[in-house]
């Protein structure tokens, strides 16, 4: 019988080949296997706002194009809407997360999250900052703030031994950006180092926008994994100052998986890499063992989530936490410096494990009180 993985791509305004590549990652994957027998089936969910559209779609496959499993760009809150769905028709939801929020259910038994660790990065980011000063400035955009990494950034200085002295929140309207105020608040602290998060083109105007300015003595930034994505790295140049990042992958990443990768994806797609391959690659790991033999997918998910299993990605050994349900690897500790064109870039420092108890130590670490937040994917503008 002919296995099918049905596939839900998002819409992204400033990612425009985001969908396409998550899909060419999980074919290029799937390929690499000698398993491209596996019929792909895709269906668009847009920005991911509306959980009637998601919910419809994801029900399509699994009864009309009777799907084995179903790979998803969703926010946690947007998955969870989809449990009861998958735990009825007995099949595997793998979600693709850039782990930007804090998930606020229990996971669904059928369900595995692949995450991009952005909620752990930015903790790290926090730590790090920490470690030269007691007071510190967190900068974020209005968009950036609707999400999970400012927190994660001011609990890791918090926990640190640090406090936040100010906080920046820029307009989202290209029209009304201005850096005055940060800059304002960056006098007024005496070079306090500064958490970063910002994505997409706002990272662009915010660090473009610096570039322009005179930033006093030797600063600082402690930036979000986006602010660090390579594709967004290449529309902003650095200003004069020192900009250091926790990230989850890079093509820089020094590993024979990482080059047969980033290699495989040129050869059949003419592309370069990035982390949107990177996740539809993984998730084609993943079902590519859930859709091995004739065993029960309950089984495969019940074996992948034992202590001990995991699997190889082009950034590290990666492991699903038992209790999340989440994948989880290294995180990759970097400096983003000017190339010799002018051109933002990476060179990565230090691997850095991440400890099981320290993975659910962040997740569970919500803002207490009542909150609000985007229901877009994370993204997906």
């Amino acid at each position: 019988m002919e296995k099918k993985i049905g596939i839900l791509l998002p819409r992204s305004t400033d990612y425009p080949a985001m969908g396409f590549d998550l899909l060419d990652g999980l074919r290029c994957r799937l390929k690499y296997d000698n398993l491209e027998a596996i019929k792909t089936i895709p269906e668009n969910i847009g920005f991911g706002e509306d959980r009637k559209v998601i919910y419809a779609k994801a029900e399509k496959l699994l009864l009309q194009d009777e799907a084995d499993c179903v790979i998803a760009y969703l926010t946690p809150a947007n998955a969870a809407s989809l449990y009861p769905l998958f735990d009825a028709a007995g099949k595997t939801l793998i979600v693709l997360d850039p782990g930007m929020n804090y998930p606020d259910a229990a996971p669904g038994k059928r369900a595995l999250h692949i995450s991009l660790q952005g909620l752990h990065a930015n903790y790290l980011s926090g730590r790090k900052a920490a470690e030269s000063a007691k007071g510190v400035i967190l900068a974020t955009s209005f968009y950036d703030g609707g999400y999970g990494g400012p927190n994660a950034h001011a609990r890791g200085a918090e926990e640190g031994g640090s406090a936040v002295v100010h906080n920046f929140v820029s307009h989202y309207k290209e029209s009304e950006f201005s850096v005055q105020p940060f800059i304002k608040a960056v006098r007024e602290e005496q070079n306090a180092p500064v958490l970063a998060c910002f994505s997409t083109y706002l990272a662009s105007l915010f660090l473009n926008g610096l570039s322009a300015e005179q930033l006093p003595g030797d600063m600082a930034f402690h930036c979000s994994a986006f602010m660090a994505e390579e594709q967004t790295m290449a529309t902003y140049t650095l200003p004069d100052a020192r900009f250091y990042a926790y990230i989850p992958w890079a093509s820089v990443l020094e590993r024979d998986s990482n080059k047969a990768f980033i290699d495989f994806v040129a050869e059949q797609k003419g592309k370069t890499a990035n982390v949107f391959h990177l996740l539809g690659w993984e998730a084609g790991i993943i079902c590519a063992q859930l859709l091995a033999g004739a065993g029960k997918q309950e089984d495969a998910v019940m074996e992948m989530l034992q202590e001990g299993w995991s699997y190889e990605s082009p950034r590290g050994a990666i492991t699903f936490h038992p209790q999340t349900q989440t994948a989880y690897g290294p995180l990759y500790f970097a400096e983003m410096l000017n190339d010799s064109n002018k051109k933002a870039a990476l060179k990565i420092h230090d691997e850095v494990a991440v400890a099981p108890d320290e993975h659910l130590k962040v997740l569970q670490d919500r803002p207490q009180g009542i909150t609000s937040g985007w229901f877009n994917n994370y993204l997906c503008t």
